[in-house]
């Protein structure tokens, strides 16, 4: 290749790049009639003597010079088809004198594309019919219209050409606003990023656009794989694509391609909805369009045990399942502006407030969805947020809220839906302030181990504990378990605050023991997360083997939907537990799906009644009914009663008519410091 790339025009530099030439013109006389070549013109030699004037020489010639190189086999025959004599001659009788094709040519290790313009007339002496036929080159009219063809097909929002020697880009065309940036001019590399950035480029990105689009950066990586991209989101949200792959790596020319990869970005590949990028965007689109002329609310869903849906029926359903969900809230009367999925099983979607009418969300939210041959109960929940007029969150800050009201739904088979109230960011703020400090709270000793005492019902004389936590953080008032423990029980962190706990409760067993002092029982609670925990299970029963205090003054209890999902190694250390004279409770009983299976499995030494049986008392003959038959059944199976959240004489009266065995709560006793606690049963 001769002369200097730098110094050519842009479409010179871009048809040396593609075809290696300048762009000169080849041709040929011929007379058809006689089928002889006249004369050859071609840059790289001035004719072929032993082609011209010899009969037949034409189709010699094509044969050898042109057939072998036209790439497509249709382009070839057709080429075929028109320098026929016999063709060329029909055309010429039916009086028409010009014929154009076109095809692409491969020569060495370059592409080209020609257009051949034929020329026919007659010979004024001899009569006899001759042509020129002209090859022109044109590689750069079919790039300008393929490049075209792309911006318009693909969503290409650029095409350029980089001179990293030269620091120099030339942009072929972009579809860019609020820019300065012109077409087909020599521009500084450098220069070119920075508007990029500053007028197209989200404010959050620009600095890791700069970063990814920098000389270096680029080419390190195009010297690795030869093609480099990033993707980076623009002022209006959108996601683009920039593309950078070697146009002609001798002369570090490289092609950038800038696509627009929003719809795919923003598109869920398992549902085909939104995904979380999307449906923000497509809310704040909507709220800032319609704000003031209409009330939106958004409702965040998730399915109940989606995690146990896969493992039972295979990640295979799971997904049918994901997506039945969506299809359902799509074709709902919430009739959403905009829905999307956000995680596996948890969506957002935006509605017009007037179609939502939250009493109605159960239907919605219950339902079921066949699997072979099993019909499969889908159970899901949600919360909702109200926007307000001249709301100043963004939407992710709203969906948070949304999501705030789902997490405090208590029961979701009674309301499968909460609707968002001030209070809860309070709490919400607290819950996250446990995961951030609770190293530092167990280190300061802000956790605090209290006391609640269990009376027999027969006596009303204290016969037992139970060990429950507080959280007192920087001298506000004490948190109570239910702010803390969920987030601290999903996040695994529980373990270590349950470590704690039973800790504190062995020291404190063990030093009225030493001192001969009173003694009763007192039950520490276990997580689910505690039973999956192989170094705590085998800590636990190290150090009751070591303790000298006799084994029925500790107890520990399971919440039932801990035991539903128990290994078996979490079963052999209750096992361990119960040998060594350690009295098992089970936690939360009615609460499951499962709860016969789980009293049929294992054998406890008590129930312990969900406090939603209590608190209905006195209120509900079908409920009641459920109690004194929880109470029998237990009996029956050799397991002693315990109810819990006992507020008042009605509630203690029913449950001690009816044979509960222990009884706790706020009518007999509140939670207590250790030192009060060691004071009451010091009297």
């Amino acid at each position: 290749m001769e002369g200097s790339l730098k110094e050519t025009p842009y479409e010179k530099r871009i048809q040396r790049l593609m075809t290696g030439e300048d762009g000169d013109q080849y041709g040929f006389y011929i007379n058809i009639t006689d089928n002889i070549v006249r004369e050859v013109k071609n840059p790289e030699k001035a004719c072929w003597e032993d082609e011209t004037g010899r009969p037949g020489g034409v189709t010699h010639w094509l044969q050898k010079q042109i057939y072998p190189y036209i790439l497509d086999d249709e382009e070839e025959k057709k080429f075929r088809r028109t320098f026929l004599k016999e063709e060329l001659l029909r055309i010429f009788q039916t009086g028409q004198r010009h014929i154009q094709l076109g095809y692409r040519f491969r020569k060495g290790k370059y592409i080209t594309c020609y257009t051949v313009n034929i020329e026919m007339f007659e010979h004024p002496v001899d009569h006899t019919v001759e042509c020129c036929a002209i090859w022109r080159n044109d590689t750069i009219p079919y790039i300008n219209r393929v490049m075209t063809h792309m911006l318009l097909r693909d969503k290409y929002r650029m095409i350029a050409v980089l001179d990293i020697q030269e620091n120099t880009v030339f942009v072929r065309k972009h579809t860019f606003e609020n820019t300065e940036i012109p077409c087909d001019s020599p521009l500084e590399y450098e220069g070119f990023i920075r508007e990029l950035s500053e007028k197209c480029i989200q404010e959050k990105s620009r600095e890791w656009f700069r970063t990814s689009a920098s000389l270096n950066t680029m080419e390190e990586n195009l010297q690795v794989a030869g093609i480099y991209s990033f993707t980076v989101y623009n002022a209006d949200r959108g996601a683009e694509r920039y593309t950078y792959q070697w146009l002609d790596k001798e002369y570090r020319e490289v092609l950038i391609a800038v696509e627009d990869r929003t719809v795919e970005m923003e598109k869920d590949p398992l549902t085909d909805y939104l995904n979380r990028d999307g449906f923000v965007r497509k809310t704040e689109n909507i709220l800032k369009k319609n704000a003031d002329r209409y009330q939106f609310a958004i409702i965040y869903f998730n399915i109940r045990k989606f995690s146990g849906l896969n493992d039972v029926y295979g990640y295979e359903n799971g997904d049918r399942i994901i997506r039945s969900y969506m299809d359902r809230i799509q074709n709902s009367t919430l009739r959403p502006l905009a829905l999307g999925r956000v995680a596996a099983d948890r969506f957002q979607a935006l509605v017009d407030a007037k179609n939502l009418e939250p009493a109605a969300l159960g239907k919605l939210l219950q339902y079921q969805v066949k699997i072979g041959e099993e019909q499969v109960e889908i159970y899901g929940r949600c919360g909702i947020y109200y926007i307000p007029k001249q709301c100043k969150l963004d939407v992710s800050q709203m969906c948070d809220l949304a999501k705030m009201a789902k997490n405090k739904i208590s029961n979701q088979y009674v309301q499968p839906y909460a609707i968002y109230q001030e209070d809860m960011r309070t709490e919400y703020e607290q819950k996250n302030l446990a995961l951030l400090n609770l190293e530092k709270a167990l280190e300061q000793e802000e956790f605090v181990v209290c006391y609640q005492p269990v009376v027999e019902g027969k006596t009303g004389q204290i016969v037992s504990a139970e060990a429950l936590v507080r959280w007192n953080s920087s001298g506000e008032e004490p948190m109570i378990p239910s702010v803390f423990v969920p987030e601290l029980e999903d996040s695994g962190y529980i373990t270590k605050l349950d470590t704690y706990i039973d800790q504190t409760v062995r020291r404190f067993q063990e030093e009225r023991y030493h001192k001969g002092k009173r003694m009763i029982p007192v039950a520490v609670n276990l997580s689910r997360m505690d039973l999956m925990n192989s170094r705590l299970m085998e800590r636990i029963c190290t150090e009751l083997q070591e303790t000298k205090v006799p084994k029925q003054y500790f107890r520990y209890e399971i919440i039932e939907s801990a035991y539903t999902i128990i290994s078996k190694e979490g079963e052999e250390f209750l096992k361990r537990l119960r040998k060594e004279g350690v009295q098992i409770f089970l936690d939360d009983f009615g609460t499951g799906i499962s709860t016969f299976e789980t009293v049929r499995d294992y054998t406890f030494d008590a129930l312990k009644m969900d406090m939603g049986f209590v608190k209905k008392i006195g209120k509900d003959p079908k409920r009641d009914a459920i109690v004194i038959s929880i109470i029998d059944m237990a009996h029956r199976m050799g397991m002693k009663v315990v109810a819990e959240e006992i507020e008042n004489k009605q509630q203690s009266e029913f449950l001690c008519t009816h044979g509960c065995d222990y009884l706790q709560g706020y009518y007999y006793y509140k939670p207590m410091s250790e030192k009060e606690f060691s004071k009451l049963l010091d009297k």
